[in-house]
């Protein structure tokens, strides 16, 4: 079956319209020029760790408003670098003494100190059972155990055992300090969580729920004067309309472009197009324990094997995805194996497969949300049709919101990616046991959860090699619950003068340039 972009996209065209007074005039004034940007969603719960934080939306704009103890600088292979921690040794293979930054000040001018560390790293935030940051513990920090004041510029961190990737959970997400007198100050959890106190170049300023999030400049920042005096993101659900607000002048950034509008993007004076290559991927998932029909391993297998990935990215996305045909990436390095190809588009095995399964053509359910990922329906629409080529009857749910998504069971479409340069940031954090696929009921396998724990526990790189290596096997071949499909590329269009650059991650910094201070 060949398959071009024509069968997905149909071109839209817009207005042609004005454009604003540049940048570069306001810098001459010696203003520095606030910042306006239409994203597709907004999320107005500001506490980083809350369980409904952990979204692209919520990340982009939390990531200037918030410092970790390190940071990962995405646009240089993932190299680690220190921010709120001035310094940091290993004890012993489950102590870690950081010694934190001098003079970091808080937005509201506060300084911050290891007692701040203490408590947002705790178990009232944090590690608690019931801490609103249980789900964010569990996701990216679950081995951190207790953290110990030494002395005000000085904390401990204990582990519950070895952790191969520590310091790369340090820097990824999670360990966000807040202010902890800030916090115990505010009236209620929901107060605070709409307007936290942190340490970035930027504080938050007035908050619109459900429609804007303004943030102001921080100009007491550890890193540096902040570039722009406040930043405006604007929730502009349709894309068109974005794009006219930017071609208008109403806006300098505009997120989440698809490829059916590059041209008239970068056609325009004044305007260009930014992002490409991306460390973040679509993949869908099979939850065999709510959905009778997908307990057939060899359905499952069937149903990963009819997609044509690179019909999917090149159709799609015009070669601006790259299609994605297994857990291995290049940043993981030695413990990858060279040998493995992955999923595979093959309707010789699928047909091989349909006829060893118990499958009779019931219909499967393929609930999605259609509008929360670049291209997504499209995405949706065009597996339906290869599912359908193949034999396979897939029916496309259009759900209202991601609570039915996940109630409906059958197929469903996520998205994820790589925080850190290793695997325990991939497939073992996207579909591990407190992620949804296994909390919600869809999907278990012991096996798959004990290698998981190992993978994250042992440092020796041929046991974790071993592990990684089942792991996959596992979810490919005996047990399939998941398969990939292609990157996600994070597109924006942006006025041409604005000096600022994406990463592979959905992240947005719009802070300052900081000084490069790796972590040997």
């Amino acid at each position: 079956m060949q398959t071009t972009r024509r069968t997905f996209l149909s071109m839209t065209a817009l207005a042609a319209s004005t454009m604003a007074l540049p940048r570069s005039i306001l810098a001459a004034t010696g203003q520095r020029p606030s910042l306006n940007i239409a994203v597709q969603d907004l999320r107005t719960i500001l506490e980083p760790v809350d369980r409904n934080a952990i979204a692209n939306v919520s990340w982009r704009v939390q990531y200037s408003i918030y410092d970790q103890l390190l940071r990962t600088d995405y646009n240089d292979n993932y190299r680690l670098h220190f921010a709120l921690a001035k310094s940091l040794e290993q004890i012993d293979a489950k102590t870690y003494e950081i010694v934190l930054r001098d003079n970091v000040k808080f937005h509201d001018g506060s300084a911050m100190t290891a007692d701040d560390v203490v408590y947002s790293l705790g178990p009232d935030r944090l590690r608690g059972e019931k801490a609103p940051g249980a789900a964010v513990f569990g996701n990216f920090l679950s081995s951190l155990a207790d953290v110990q004041k030494v002395d005000d510029r000085t904390v401990r961190l204990v582990t519950k055992t070895e952790d191969p990737v520590f310091t790369d959970r340090l820097g990824a997400w999670g360990t966000q300090i807040i202010s902890a007198k800030a916090r115990n100050a505010a009236s209620s959890y929901e107060a605070w969580a709409a307007k936290p106190i942190g340490t970035g170049p930027y504080k938050i300023g007035d908050v619109r729920d459900g429609d804007e999030i303004t943030l102001v400049a921080h100009d007491e920042y550890w890193g540096g004067q902040p570039p722009f005096a406040s930043i405006r993101f604007k929730r502009l659900p349709e894309i068109a309309a974005r794009i006219a607000g930017l071609k208008a002048g109403d806006y300098d950034i505009v997120t989440d472009i698809t490829p059916d509008h590059l041209d008239e993007i970068e056609g325009t004076n004044g305007l260009s197009v930014k992002g490409d290559e991306a460390m973040w991927f679509r993949f869908l998932t099979f939850s065999p324990l709510k959905t009778p029909v997908l307990k057939d391993v060899n359905l499952r297998r069937a149903l990963a094997s009819a997609i044509d990935r690179e019909a999917l990215a090149d159709g799609l996305w015009n070669g601006r995805a790259k299609a994605l045909n297994g857990w291995q990436l290049p940043i993981f390095g030695e413990i990858n194996d060279p040998g493995r190809k992955g999923a595979a588009y093959d309707l010789d095995l699928v047909k091989e497969l349909l006829a060893k399964s118990s499958y009779k053509g019931e219909e499967i359910p393929y609930p999605s949300v259609g509008n929360y990922y670049p291209m997504q329906l499209a995405d949706n629409q065009a597996l339906v049709e290869m599912w359908k080529a193949a034999g396979i009857n897939v029916k496309l749910i259009i759900c209202e919101n991601w609570t039915q998504v996940k109630e409906t069971g059958g197929i469903a479409d996520t998205s994820g990616g790589a925080f850190y340069a290793d695997p325990v940031s991939m497939l073992w954090q996207i579909i591990g046991p407190t992620n949804t696929l296994q909390a919600t009921g869809g999907w278990t396998n012991a096996e798959f959860n004990a290698l998981g724990h190992e993978l994250e526990t042992v440092t020796d790189i041929t046991k974790r090699r071993a592990a990684f290596k089942r792991m996959q096997d596992i979810v490919e071949v005996e047990d399939p619950c998941i398969t990939p499909l292609h990157t996600m590329p994070f597109l924006y269009g942006q006025k041409a003068d604005v000096a600022w650059q994406p990463n592979p991650l959905p992240q947005m910094w719009l802070g300052p340039k900081l000084s490069p201070e790796p972590v040997v």
